[in-house]
């Protein structure tokens, strides 16, 4: 009797995490989804997770543990979707976790809507921050929200800031035999490999829709280890994959409708990146990152679309003349005033509630915001 088909198979990159794999397997394995496979890919890692992933394939039979070689997380991945039966295939981090109705919730509105992609929403989850705010909704730094993607089908030309928004590759599930054919790039040791690999699948998808709840629990924990805390020249990396997804953008037929959210994308994927990068380093990254944005330069056409004035001020240093120079200047000045917040926050409970209530405000603004594009949204359905 043949085997029946998995609705959806779980593709999982293991790489010295034996300290949250346990709970991000059970997260998985208790999906309300029951017909689900499960595969765990042993990175070569040194620690317990190739035991732990054995014990697991012994215990559950949806379960295919897989050992290989250390060769970075593009090959795990790939090899896991090569390997997939399912008919749609997800892709979670081995240090995150996931809410139990996630690939059931993912799964119908795939099948509802005929989708090549169905992407959701998560949370940003950080442990050593006050407990009321360690799992908080992502909303990526220029303000795009997914709430305000449409409500049914469309590709990236008809809402580009999906673009805008953030790669988060494991948040969605992908139709098998489309993403079958859009290897993610295979860079051992690279940052952020799942930006060109989504510019890929989002410039080929005909039909996309987004599900307006968050699922994944993300984590960026300090000590972890994953790209959020890299360092040194494993950081160039991201310039590299941030320049590979423009030239997969330039290749779109409707370039010119996503290539603001392409650049925004290209400046959050890398700002937090190059301020971070040793004195010595920084300058190969500067010159990069100058060589992408000089795309832009004196162009009348670009409008800065998605940018705020941060936004602006940042990209500014990419395209002037002495440039890392303002730059150094700037980042120097920065680090001081940040260091005076700290420190007034820290030993003037005045001040902090200050700063409180000003982030209070901002929030509301960005809500009454939300609520302006929303009923904009409604009036051209009725339009319609």
């Amino acid at each position: 009797m043949p085997t029946r088909r998995p609705k959806v198979t779980v593709v999982v990159p293991v790489y010295k995490v034996e300290k949250y794999l346990r709970e991000c397997v059970d997260s998985i394995l208790r999906q309300t989804l029951k017909n689900i496979e499960v595969i765990l890919i042993d990175d070569g890692s040194p620690d317990d997770c190739g035991q732990i992933i054995d014990e697991y394939a012994k215990a559950d039979k949806r379960v295919v543990a897989v050992h290989q070689e250390n060769s970075g997380y593009s090959k795990a991945v790939n090899r896991g979707i090569e390997m997939a039966r399912g008919e749609y295939i997800g892709i979670i981090e081995s240090d995150d976790w996931i809410e139990p109705d996630m690939y059931e919730t993912l799964y119908n509105d795939a099948k509802k809507n005929r989708t090549d992609v169905t992407k959701g929403m998560f949370y940003f989850y950080n442990s050593t921050v006050l407990a009321g705010a360690q799992n908080s909704v992502f909303r990526n730094p220029s303000n795009v929200d997914l709430r305000l993607a449409p409500s049914g089908v469309f590709q990236a030309k008809e809402w580009p800031k999906l673009i805008a928004f953030h790669a988060s590759i494991w948040s969605a599930i992908y139709r098998a035999d489309f993403i079958k054919k859009i290897p993610i790039p295979e860079s051992a040791g690279a940052s952020y490999q799942d930006f060109p690999f989504m510019m890929q699948f989002l410039t080929k998808a005909k039909r996309i829709t987004v599900v307006k709840r968050p699922f994944v629990h993300w984590r960026n924990d300090p000590e972890q280890g994953n790209s959020s805390s890299a360092r040194g020249e494993k950081l160039l990396l991201m310039a590299q994959n941030s320049k590979l997804s423009l030239e997969i953008a330039h290749k779109y037929k409707d370039y010119d409708k996503i290539r603001e959210a392409v650049f925004i994308q290209i400046l959050w994927a890398n700002l937090s990146f190059f301020e971070r990068e040793g004195f010595r380093l920084r300058g190969a990254y500067y010159k990069l990152l100058r060589e992408i944005f000089s795309e832009i330069a004196g162009d009348p056409t670009f409008k800065f679309q998605y940018f705020s004035k941060h936004d602006k001020d940042m990209v500014k240093y990419f395209l002037v003349k002495n440039g890392r120079a303002k730059y150094e200047v700037h980042r120097f000045f920065h680090r001081i005033r940040s260091a005076l917040h700290k420190f007034a926050r820290t030993f003037f409970p005045t001040y902090r509630t200050v700063t409180y209530l000003k982030w209070q405000n901002w929030e509301m603004e960005h809500q009454l915001e939300m609520m302006s594009e929303e009923i904009q949204a409604i009036r051209k359905q009725l339009e319609k």
